[in-house]
């Protein structure tokens, strides 16, 4: 361990990018340029022609990193403190911009040196290397890593620590005596798929509802377009999990649960968001243009503006942002329909629509509930004072949904779909009932921020929504027994 007696007179230097941090400061900045001032991303080719070095100081010109919202890994800087209070000296070498390095070194209040990048000169390993056996070789220092790229920092350091390290890295300390593994990263294929949310695909469902609601069994051909549009549908909602993560990585590390999600937490690195993003849409839309109308591509096209438009914005505007969470599960079903050429009735659609308002604001409420101040939630525009508003109008859309599927059973539900229409009866007091427990479980606190999601893990609410298809297949299908019974 570097708190060895004889280890306290060598400076220990630390790099920054995945090792102070679990993140890439380089890729957090322009993602917040991306988010403040999209326009100038026009600009990055220019500033990256002029060198690394020079495109870092231009982004940090324009952004101010917020040093408070990074993923700092707890364990180490912990041990640096710990260091720093028996007298060691604590230098900070990074490949980062200097205004980035100084600001952290500041937040963090532990170093007595910085070495970074400077507008002309990139810091990276190599320079790095130069740099620290010019300043430290004689009496010699230790160095901290996390990557293959930091052995060349090691080959000049008196002793070499790796935290996060990955199997490569960590197989070739083993070989490299004076360098020990503090820590292993965890599997980066495993966040990569908690990013994908495939949980949330549970959502695309609806895009099949069309077909399962249609009269007569489903025909197979008509059931499989609508597979390969829910899948194409997921993608693309996956696509649109990345872009908003990546955009609200600061709102998400001040939340109580969401500093949990893999860029936020620094699980996954940030760098990967882009080609993951645009590999999901690629692949979406793909399957879409290849397989199904071209219509339901426009479908498609038009959800995901809805997503960027609710990423970028809509999500700040009062209200707003619940009608268009709820708008875009009404899409789903609306695509579904063109996707395999089924009408969707109206009631169908305003029973979605007021239902999942009534989830929106469910997810609105967990978030108010939990603030711990008077303000307002981070990217939101609800205050803590709007917590009883939002609790009222959640409820109220989830009991006119219930309404609506009355009006639906005795208006709307005719022979041609079902054989025994009544019996839908039976299905509006599982509604009420699970809207009713959904609202008194959010209003205790024990709701997730999802409802649907914890919807999908709800042993009761799984029974609720086999209750409502046992009763939506009965009546469809009642025989003629129970026809004759009810009809004495």
């Amino acid at each position: 361990m570097w708190e060895e007696e004889s280890a306290r007179g060598r400076p220990l230097c630390v790099d920054l990018d995945g090792t102070l941090v679990g993140t890439d400061t380089l890729w957090e900045s322009v993602i917040l340029l991306l988010r403040k001032q999209p326009w100038l991303i026009l600009l990055a080719p220019f500033w990256l022609f002029r060198g690394r070095a020079s495109f870092k100081r231009s982004v940090s010109d324009r952004v101010a990193l917020d040093p408070s919202s990074l993923p700092y890994r707890e364990d180490l800087l912990a041990a640096l403190r710990t260091s720093k209070q028996r007298g060691r000296k604590l230098v900070l070498a990074t490949s980062a911009d200097r205004d980035v390095a100084e600001r952290i070194a500041q937040h963090v209040g532990i170093f007595d040196e910085v070495f970074s990048s400077d507008g002309q000169d990139n810091n990276k390993a190599p320079l790095r290397r130069a740099r620290l056996a010019q300043a430290y070789g004689s009496s010699g220092f230790d160095y901290v890593g996390d990557s293959l790229a930091d052995f060349a920092v090691f080959e000049v350091a008196t002793r070499g620590y790796l935290v996060a390290a990955s199997r490569s890295a960590a197989g070739l300390a083993q070989r490299h005596g004076k360098v020990q593994v503090m820590s292993h990263r965890p599997s980066i294929l495993r966040a990569l798929i908690k990013e994908l949310r495939l949980h949330q695909w549970a959502k695309n469902a609806l895009v099949v509802l069309p077909v399962v609601l249609a009269p007569g069994l489903p025909d197979p051909a008509v059931l499989v377009r609508a597979l390969i549009a829910a899948f194409a549908f997921s993608l693309c909602a996956s696509a649109g999990y990345v872009f908003n993560d990546l955009l609200d990585l600061e709102a998400d590390r001040a939340h109580h649960s969401k500093r949990a999600r893999p860029f936020a937490s620094g699980a996954l690195p940030v760098v990967f968001g882009p080609p993951l993003f645009l590999g999901l849409l690629l692949v979406s839309f793909g399957a879409s243009l290849a397989l199904l109308p071209a219509s339901f591509s426009i479908m498609l096209l038009l959800y995901f503006i809805g997503t960027m438009s609710y990423s970028l914005y809509l999500k700040r505007a009062l209200l707003v942002d619940v009608f268009v969470l709820a708008a875009l599960y009404t899409h789903r079903i609306l695509a579904g329909g063109i996707a395999t050429s089924i009408p969707i009735s109206a009631w169908l659609l305003g029973f979605s629509m007021f239902l999942f308002t009534s989830l929106a604001f469910a997810k609105r409420y967990v978030e108010l509930d939990v603030l711990e101040h008077e303000g307002k939630i981070k990217n939101r525009n609800y205050y803590k004072a709007d917590l009883a508003m939002v609790g009222a109008m959640g409820p109220a859309s989830g009991y006119i949904a219930g309404l609506v599927f009355s009006l639906y059973v005795e208006m709307g539900a005719h022979r041609g779909a079902y054989n025994e229409p009544v019996l839908l009866w039976l299905a509006v007091p599982v509604l009420l009932y699970w809207v009713s427990r959904i609202w008194i479980l959010t209003g205790r606190g024990q709701m997730q921020d999802d409802p649907v999601k914890f919807a999908l893990k709800d042993q009761t609410s799984l029974l609720c929504g086999v209750m409502i298809a046992g009763i939506a297949a009965l009546a469809r299908f009642a025989p003629a027994w129970l026809s004759s019974f009810l009809h004495g």
